[in-house]
């Protein structure tokens, strides 16, 4: 089984459907102890399938400065980095063995600047911050209610303000 296959499986195996690695970049989430793992739905899949063969979309994963490098006017790209950290709870932000802080969301807002004025169609979402709300004053910023249902404890789960 090639090693996207191991992982997707992981992931629809494992606590609540989340992706997360520790410091060593090694796969550390728990498993959620099913009986039986539903990995996918083939209707789904299918839409998906037929979707992603148009040869005009693009997906990267890697450094967005890099990645939107050659980016153009009328393309449109989607941020969706790790959130800034909650100022009224306990947030977890470590998704990787790397930090996403505070430089790295200025750095990921002077991207996003620097697109639109290229004529970029931008879009990002995060969590409702006086930090980010600062980093994006001026653009059109729409609050939205998102529900939170990852959470080691079942009591910090629930809905959290997001910005898109």
């Amino acid at each position: 089984m090639e090693e996207g296959s191991q992982s997707y499986i992981l992931n629809k195996a494992c606590f609540n459907g989340l992706y997360r690695v520790n410091s060593k970049g090694y796969f550390n989430v728990p498993s959620a102890k099913k009986e039986k793992v539903k990995t996918y739905n083939l209707e789904n899949i299918e839409t998906i399938h037929n979707y992603l063969k148009n040869d005009e979309i693009i997906i990267l994963n890697g450094d967005f400065v890099e990645a939107t490098r050659t980016a153009k006017e009328f393309d449109f790209v989607y941020f969706d980095s790790p959130y800034d950290v909650l100022e009224d709870k306990e947030s977890f932000t470590a998704y990787s063995k790397f930090d996403f802080n505070k430089e790295d969301q200025k750095r990921l807002a002077d991207c996003f600047k620097d697109l639109t004025k290229r004529g970029v169609k931008c879009m990002l979402s995060n969590h409702n911050t006086q930090y980010i709300n600062s980093l994006y004053e001026g653009f059109n910023i729409k609050v939205i209610s998102a529900k939170r249902v990852i959470n080691s404890n079942a009591l910090g789960r629930g809905n959290v303000e997001e910005v898109i």
